[in-house]
């Protein structure tokens, strides 16, 4: 959907031998315990590797808009980038922002 293009920063990265471009998928809310997240592309984001862990790490989040914010500073930072096929559900969105609203 993306064609390896960072959901939050535009960003495509690409390796040489043989050509090739790569992204992450990143889980909205976590897998496993204690958040039990799907394995769904609705719970997924596709994010280069610094984006990725800027949101594992909460240091950018989505609001219910799906608006991108700098958690340090509570900037907008703009949209993210939504691929009109894909289906993000706000359920997971909600969950990733409140394991980190008492941080």
């Amino acid at each position: 959907m993306y064609n390896n293009t960072c959901q939050y920063c535009g960003t495509m990265i690409e390796l040489p031998a043989p050509l090739f471009a790569y992204s992450e998928a990143a889980h909205i809310q976590a897998l496993g315990a204690p958040h039990n997240g799907p394995d769904r592309v609705e719970n997924m984001l596709y994010l280069c590797p610094n984006c990725h862990v800027r949101f594992d790490m909460v240091a950018r989040f989505l609001t219910d808009a799906l608006r991108i914010v700098d958690a340090a500073t509570g900037n907008d930072l703009g949209p993210l980038t939504v691929h009109v096929q894909h289906r993000i559900r706000l359920e997971y969105v909600r969950q990733h922002r409140s394991r980190w609203a008492d941080k």
